[in-house]
């Protein structure tokens, strides 16, 4: 499970292959790491682009055909393992490990249990054809606690922390946090959360003020008009640079 790592200076540049023969990082997705000043990083997997340094970063996109499923087996409280009949995505070994499975409509709804982190394939689950039965394990201690029946309707959800992406212009999906620097392509790294970090740029920014990310430009964050309406909130302004360059931002991203 994730923990915390208080690491030495340098070590949020690094970046780790994939284990050979499984599907999990060095560290379990969003394990912490917090340097000696304090600044903190959250381990990620990138989604097969080299990262850029100073982009705003956020999870990959929820499937809709792992939506509001139907889950295909009734399931008594205490099983370690639920089911649902995908829609027409296919879900690839594992792509859901130490993501979440919640229970949204019907018998057992209101439940969210985490997928069992991948050590060796399919650990997490198997490969699911399109249209066919996606069946993931749950961690250890976790279990159905109210019986699922067939009339029951899950949702499948990746870790925020895996394969992440660009941020959309708005953001998409939940925001994971800032390229340190350059990471190979298919690889884990550090994305920072809190404490300063170069981030690339928008518009207008006020030293104290609150940005946001950018409407416009993929990777950017961008002022605050309104927090209300342009959120989500990813931290404060510290030292100003020119427009569409790098600025010194305190992140609040969490």
């Amino acid at each position: 499970m994730p923990g915390t790592f208080f690491g030495p200076y340098g070590e949020n540049f690094s970046d780790y292959a994939t284990p050979s023969g499984g599907n999990a990082g060095r560290f379990p997705a969003g394990h912490t790491l917090i340097l000696p000043d304090d600044r903190t990083y959250r381990f990620a997997e990138n989604d097969g682009t080299v990262e850029v340094a100073g982009y705003l970063y956020q999870s990959a996109l929820p499937v809709a055909h792992a939506t509001n499923q139907a889950a295909d087996t009734a399931r008594a409280a205490g099983a370690t393992v639920i089911s649902a009949t995908l829609g027409a995505t296919a879900a690839s070994v594992d792509e859901y490990a130490e993501g979440y499975v919640h229970t949204n409509d019907a018998a057992g709804e209101g439940y969210a249990h985490r997928i069992r982190r991948a050590i060796a394939s399919g650990d997490g689950h198997a490969a699911a054809d399109a249209s066919a039965v996606l069946t993931v394990n749950l961690e250890a201690g976790e279990s159905v606690q109210v019986a699922l029946t067939t009339s029951s309707e899950v949702t499948f959800s990746h870790n925020r922390f895996r394969v992440v992406l660009v941020h959309d212009s708005p953001p998409t999906a939940a925001l994971v946090g800032v390229s340190p620097g350059v990471a190979a392509a298919n690889r884990w790294y550090w994305s920072q959360t809190n404490g300063p970090a170069a981030v690339f740029t928008n518009g207008t920014l006020v030293i104290g003020d609150f940005c946001v990310p950018d409407a416009n430009k993929d990777g950017y964050v961008m002022p605050s008009a309104a927090f209300e309406t342009d959120g989500p909130y990813v931290g404060i302004v510290a030292h100003v640079n020119a427009d569409e360059e790098n600025s010194l931002i305190d992140l609040k991203i969490g």
